[in-house]
């Protein structure tokens, strides 16, 4: 690979004093801040070779103005006038990338020296991303925000090193999925399916790959699950909720009758799972006093339940078939609408996906699929309980075992943390981070991972729709890069 091409290089500047291995701080040329912003890609000449680096923190000081003190310069301004810009300065964070070689880019690890000059690569000049993917399996999309002729390198080895994506509503998530994500993933050789949690933002755009929650058959642990949600536990409490003569009888009804009852009405299938477990009880609990309590609870969840809520667990389409018709496609992407039912149903559905997944894995099975999983809160909060205990768990658990069986997930959330986020215990799995503009009460979250990186909170608040910054092993770049794209089609 070939070093820089002067021909493309403009100087804009020198390295002031304070500089480091790891940091530089870029003082501009006059005029030059007229130009140079922020997050561009700069190329510092030193005695050891040709170091990249991001422009990040832009200040400029005037010392005749500081408004702290009483200082005539600012006498004169109050009454109007303009002062000296004459001992003004600007200057930049240069936050290092590498050294550039003919390999491609290696760790700095010499100071870099101050007075060195700093250059700003020319309009048309090659993309400098090319040394940072050097020798790496990358996939080029998207775009360094401001040059659209500069795609961004993803590394594909860390796809299943899983992937979140973070942004308040109207940041552009789902248009990033859509347009780049899905795309990179598919690129790879992943087979992705996709979890619509509303129907509005994936179904609509794969119209011919979308499939309806209700054609879906779920598994007898998911089927009696949510059952024992609609009806309430049946008014049990606590631990009795997972032990109990009701739960045993409908376990057993499901295991013996679904496959044959589930295709009949629902209303059929309600009066006949009804009388099966009213004949159970009385069979299996020998006590009088403890079968008339089990059949005094019976009833009241018979009274929460409704037949139409049974049509959400009447499917047909078992999860093998899916993934196994999803596996047969070239470029293969399937997009499961869960907009029509409810919570429960739409998390027992993930449940019995999600154990399918994993039984594979524990077989030594390479899934070749990439779960795209939208409204991640829903499935994995900050503090989850019932169902979405057992969701959460089940995040972890395919997270752990994706690396070595090419599972790669993508978990796409509002929030990063809080209320508005997802489980710390999943999110420590996502490798890969695309931040967008981000809820003021992530700002904490947010400078946990990008301030050690030169990226300030305030600027997140201020990114338009369709700006991501870039994070992580998917990254070839060992800094942040602020990307942005445009959508194809």
């Amino acid at each position: 690979m070939q070093l820089p091409d002067r021909n493309e290089l403009e100087k804009i500047g020198i390295v002031a004093s304070d500089s480091s291995e790891t940091r530089a701080k870029l003082l501009l040329e006059e005029k030059q801040e007229l130009r140079v912003r922020s997050e561009e890609i700069v190329v510092i000449d030193t005695p050891n070779g040709y170091v990249l680096g991001v422009l990040r923190s832009g200040s400029g000081v005037n010392e005749a103005l500081k408004a702290n003190a009483y200082r005539p310069s600012v006498a004169y301004a109050k009454k109007g006038g303009v002062p000296s810009g004459a001992r003004e300065i600007y200057t930049f964070e240069i936050m290092v990338i590498g050294v550039i070689t003919e390999n491609g880019i290696e760790q700095n690890r010499l100071i870099i020296p101050p007075r060195s000059n700093v250059y700003l690569f020319r309009k048309g000049a090659s993309n400098p991303l090319e040394y940072v993917a050097r020798n790496r399996p990358v996939i080029w999309k998207a775009c360094l925000d401001g040059h659209e002729d500069w795609k961004i390198p993803f590394d594909s080895s860390f796809l299943t090193y899983h992937i979140g994506v973070f942004g308040a509503t109207g940041s552009g998530k789902s248009w990033l999925t859509r347009h780049v994500i899905i795309p990179v993933l598919l690129e790879a050789g992943f087979k992705v399916l996709v979890l619509d949690w509303n129907g509005e933002d994936y179904a609509p755009y794969f119209k011919d790959k979308a499939i309806p929650i209700s054609r879906l058959k779920l598994d007898e642990k998911a089927i009696v699950s949510y059952i024992m949600e609609k009806a309430e536990y049946f008014g049990y409490s606590s631990s009795y909720r997972d032990s109990n003569p009701v739960k045993e009888a409908l376990e057993d009804y499901v295991s013996k009758r679904w496959e044959e009852v589930s295709q009949k009405k629902p209303e059929e299938i309600f009066l006949d799972m009804r009388s099966y477990l009213d004949n159970s009880i009385k069979q299996i609990v020998a006590r009088e006093d403890q079968r008339k309590n089990a059949l005094r609870k019976m009833e009241y969840g018979f009274k929460k339940l409704k037949p139409t809520d049974l049509d959400a667990v009447r499917g047909s389409l078992s999860i093998e078939e899916l993934v196994e018709e999803l596996s047969r496609e070239e470029a293969g992407i399937r997009v499961i609408d869960m907009s029509l039912v409810g919570s429960e149903e739409k998390l027992s559905f993930f449940n019995s996906l999600a154990r399918f997944l994993e039984e594979g894995m524990e077989l030594g099975e390479s899934l070749n699929i990439a779960l795209v999983i939208d409204e991640g809160p829903q499935y994995a909060p900050w503090e989850p309980k019932g169902i979405q205990g057992e969701s959460t768990e089940h995040i972890k658990n395919l997270c752990a075992l994706g690396r070595k069986h090419r599972l790669c997930i993508v978990i796409i959330s509002q929030g990063i943390a809080g209320d508005i986020g997802i489980n710390a215990a999943v999110r420590r799995n996502l490798n890969t981070q695309f931040f967008g503009a981000l809820h003021p009460l992530d700002m904490q979250e947010a400078d946990n991972w990008l301030k050690p990186y030169g990226i300030q909170r305030e600027y997140l608040l201020s990114l338009k729709p369709g700006q991501f910054y870039f994070v992580g092993k998917a990254n070839p770049s060992p800094i942040p890069l602020l990307i942005s794209f445009k959508p194809e089609g």
